[in-house]
């Protein structure tokens, strides 16, 4: 089920690992950054979201989650960000990408450019 941005965020938050020194847990702060940015902006009705586990999931469409494409971004143990756009069941032909932490709110904006993804 779809969840307003704003509880998408807590959610994440209510998750959140405190040890900041862990690449995994910086990781996922930066998940709840591009939740939080999301969620404080333009983007805000025209994406449609859901957690699962330590990871974003994000529609273009108000459809079912998971029914049709969607981005999954998430932590990764090393540090990175990892972005897959899953609109294939084949996990090899599925676009991916791992990005640093601070990179992540650029990462999402330019896969919206590359996919014509509105923006507002």
């Amino acid at each position: 089920m779809h969840l307003t941005w704003p509880e998408i965020v807590y959610s994440i938050r209510d998750k959140r690992l405190a040890d900041a020194n862990d690449p995994f847990a910086s990781a996922f702060a930066s998940v709840e950054e591009l939740a939080s940015f999301i969620a404080a902006g333009p983007l805000n009705p025209v994406l449609f979201g859901w957690t699962s586990m330590f990871d974003l999931c994000v529609q273009q469409t108000a459809v079912e989650p998971g029914s049709g494409p969607y981005l999954r971004v998430g932590p990764l143990h090393s540090g990175q960000v990892g972005f897959r756009y899953v609109d294939t069941l084949i996990p090899a032909k599925q676009w991916q990408r791992e990005v640093a932490p601070d990179a992540v709110v650029e990462r999402l904006m330019r896969f919206m450019d590359q996919l014509g993804w509105a923006r507002s």
